[in-house]
């Protein structure tokens, strides 16, 4: 059993600096196959729990969040010592029997603390970013890596069955561009407006145009501020917002907000 304790920030402590130094992507390659007597059987045992029908039919292959989290660490090297590594995602795991944190502990140098978040749905990558500044803050850290995965087979009927496969990686290093992110919880429908409002106003204080890319769960009507607001691509719970950031690290926010767990997301990307 291994434990990761909260990053308990000590009070008076400076805030992490910690900005974004890189960004690569990676789509899914299927890698394992789930109809062995195990996982039958282990998924039988799950949706028999929640009264939901079990799909056979759609456990022939996938792609695990270890081969997603390999393909980044790929595109990323050469890379140095990274004390922390987060892996962010809304939809479960493929395989029980693999854990792409494991994976990075023994690829990158050293062993650095690694460790998943999730049960925050599609804001999974902003808890997963703040409490990486967290540690940072507490530890000095001036490095730390960031990934965040979707995976679209689900073998059960869902209601918003993920569109496929894909990874995003964010490398955070200390001087690196300025990242800037509001993180709520507990954010009901009836007071997204005003919460939106009160965390685009923190993050870009002068009024400036920027563009604002939307994750699904914000109307982007609910976006007062002037500048383009477009929306991501549909179907990748947690990576659309953010895949867009390979190809330019320019002054953009992303924000999102998932409606079962309230949590409400704003980063600001870019120096203002």
């Amino acid at each position: 059993m291994y434990r990761t304790t909260a990053p308990a920030v000590r009070s008076g402590a400076p805030a992490s600096t910690l900005g974004l130094a890189r960004v690569v992507r990676a789509a899914g390659v299927p890698d394992r196959r789930l109809d062995d007597e195990f996982s039958l059987r282990h998924f039988t045992d799950l949706t028999a729990g929640h009264d939901v029908a079990l799909r056979p039919d759609l456990l022939t292959g996938g792609t695990t969040f270890t081969a997603l989290t390999r393909a980044l660490h790929a595109r990323l090297e050469p890379l140095d010592a990274v004390p922390l590594a987060i892996i962010a995602h809304a939809t479960p795991d493929l395989d029980c029997r693999l854990a792409a944190s494991t994976y990075l502990s023994e690829a990158l140098p050293n062993s650095p603390l690694s460790f998943s978040v999730s049960d925050v749905g599609t804001c999974a990558p902003f808890a997963a970013i703040r409490l990486a500044r967290d540690y940072a803050a507490r530890h000095g850290y001036r490095r730390a890596l960031v990934v965040i995965a979707d995976q679209a087979t689900l073998p059960y009927d869902v209601a918003d069955r993920p569109a496929g496969d894909a990874g995003v990686a964010l490398l955070l290093e200390a001087g690196a561009t300025p990242l800037s992110l509001v993180h709520r919880a507990g954010v009901a429908e009836r007071d997204l407006p005003a919460a939106l409002a009160s965390a685009l106003d923190s993050l870009i204080p002068d009024g400036s145009p920027v563009e604002v890319v939307a994750g699904a769960g914000i109307d982007p009507d609910l976006v007062r501020h002037r500048g383009a607001v477009r929306t991501a691509r549909a179907g990748y719970p947690c990576t659309a917002l953010w895949d867009g950031l390979a190809d330019s690290l320019g002054r953009v926010v992303l924000v999102d907000h998932d409606p079962v767990t309230g949590d409400l997301g704003v980063a600001s990307v870019g120096a203002s």
